[in-house]
């Protein structure tokens, strides 16, 4: 029954993540904006999106496995959520937030894998590490 619930919330999570990015991509979402959705999913999950900001690797390490082992719902949506926050930020050429969420983002889906149960419509945990190391690597260009 609580594993129930507790995807239950990823998924709704999820689709606020999912409308969040259209948004971004799209530019049609403010900082302010941006960190209002992000709360919102966070507190969903029982997370903290400033945390999750904040936080060094142990940190956020430690919000998604306080016991010790990491829960994948939980896991996958502070890895989503950064991951989110890390391109928001980058579009708002915020390179060094946009770095230090990509960064942990990255070691979250890590840890989700390949074996994660996502919530539909997203990229499977592999792909989101793919293309934050291109992120990285890659540092934005500015338009002409």
């Amino acid at each position: 029954m609580q594993r129930d619930y507790i995807l239950r919330m990823i998924e709704q999570a999820g689709a606020v993540l999912r409308a969040l990015l259209n948004r971004v991509l799209r530019r049609e979402a403010a900082p302010a904006e941006v960190t209002r959705a992000l709360r919102h999913a966070a507190a969903l999950g029982s997370l903290d999106i400033d945390l999750l900001r904040l936080g060094d690797a142990d940190t956020v390490l430690l919000m998604v496995a306080p016991g010790g082992e990491p829960e994948p719902g939980r896991t996958w949506l502070a890895a989503e959520m950064l991951y989110l926050d890390g391109f928001a930020a980058r579009l708002d050429d915020r390179v060094a937030d946009a770095a230090a969420s990509f960064a942990k983002a990255r070691l979250l889906f890590g840890l989700v894998g390949a074996t994660g149960v996502l919530p539909s419509g997203f990229p499977e945990a592999q792909a989101r590490m793919r293309e934050i190391d291109e992120y990285l690597a890659v540092p934005e260009q500015p338009a002409e």
